[in-house]
């Protein structure tokens, strides 16, 4: 269930996101949302499931907005797997570590893609300029709290519905109650 309900947000995210996202103006920035999705699952779920919604989402924005196919869901299967390596050192399910670390993740994307892109086309380098990313990263660290905390209050609904013994409207089976 739990990959259900977070690849319909994923979904919406993603459909906002480059959609209506890409309609603000560029001095402000365009917030990636769907990173900072990535970041809370690989903070809060075990290993399978988090790497099953994670690979689907990768393989959505490479749909959605890829340049080269399977770019995406490969940075975002490392991005997991760093985030995954970090936390068995640090206790980042708390909520203060993850926004720092959505930061850093980030940062490390944005180096992962310039360094991909140049070496599939070293005659025309992408140009690298400091002054998008670091407005992306204060949009993240931004944009990074309320994210985190709306994302916490899904997973606490779902955890109440599941715990009540109902899932999304379905009855309790005990009809006697």
């Amino acid at each position: 269930m739990f990959i259900l309900i977070f690849l319909i947000l994923g979904i919406l995210v993603l459909v906002v996101q480059t959609t209506f996202l890409q309609l603000l103006p560029a001095w402000l920035g365009q917030p990636d949302i769907l990173f900072l999705l990535i970041v809370y699952i690989a903070c809060q779920k075990e290993i399978l499931a988090g790497a099953v919604i994670i690979l689907l989402l990768g393989l959505l924005m490479d749909v959605f907005s890829g340049v080269y196919l399977g770019l995406y869901p490969v940075i975002y299967l490392l991005i997991f797997a760093f985030i995954k390596g970090v936390s068995r050192k640090v206790a980042i399910n708390q909520f203060a570590y993850q926004v720092p670390l959505a930061v850093i993740s980030f940062l490390l994307v944005s180096i992962f893609m310039f360094l991909f892109s140049y070496s599939l086309a070293p005659d025309s380098p992408p140009q690298w300029s400091w002054g998008p990313i670091m407005l992306q990263l204060l949009m993240l660290a931004v944009i990074g709290a309320p994210v985190f905390g709306g994302l916490d209050a899904v997973m606490n609904f779902y955890r109440s519905t599941s715990a009540s013994g109902r899932l999304l409207g379905t009855k309790s089976s005990n009809r006697f109650k």
